[in-house]
């Protein structure tokens, strides 16, 4: 099989599993219903993913590309820093807010993350190392600290965000008082 069609076939397993796990939740879906809505057999299923928590770590790893794909890009834009860094924080989160927004399980996928629990601690360690030394860069003493408050800060925010529409607004109000003075 070509490359190309591994790929589509990963993509359309992918894309019916997280669509299944947000409306019916991860313990509720199972391989049979992936194997389904993805149109193929289980064997199938089962050639490119063992079981159930391999297609979740899957998704968690191509969530985790994108917020760090949104965050880099964000944080590259030409501007004041300040804004590039509420605009990349809340790029990075808004990317998971929109991947589990409507779905009534996000509690259970949230702590199903625990899987992809070194993932996510990698991506963290990536961003916060990057706000570090923009921040550095811009003559900011005691960068590193600064970068890991932000980050835990918005991520508490993100966390906490009642509504997917305003985090992006609140993570840069978040930003902009806990950096504005330095870099306002």
């Amino acid at each position: 099989m070509s490359n190309q069609r591994q790929s589509e076939k990963r993509m359309r397993i992918l894309a019916a599993a997280r669509e299944l796990f947000l409306r019916q939740g991860l313990r509720a879906t199972t391989m049979e219903a992936i194997a389904k809505s993805a149109g193929m057999a289980k064997p199938t299923l089962y050639a490119e993913y063992s079981d159930k928590d391999a297609v979740f770590l899957a998704i968690l790893e191509q969530l985790v590309a994108d917020k760090l794909e949104s965050f880099e890009t964000e944080l590259d834009r030409p501007g004041p820093l300040l804004e590039r860094i509420g605009g990349a924080l809340a790029a990075e989160f808004g990317v998971i807010a929109s991947a589990l927004a409507g779905s009534p399980h996000v509690e259970e996928l949230f702590s199903a993350h625990r899987q992809g629990a070194s993932l996510f601690a990698a991506s963290e360690r990536i961003v916060r190392d990057r706000l570090s030394d923009e921040l550095a860069k811009a003559g900011i003493v005691d960068a590193e600290r600064l970068a890991r408050l932000v980050f835990d800060a918005s991520f508490g925010v993100a966390q906490k965000s009642i509504a997917a529409e305003t985090l992006a607004a609140d993570l840069k109000l978040v930003v902009a008082r806990l950096l504005g003075p330095d870099l306002g």
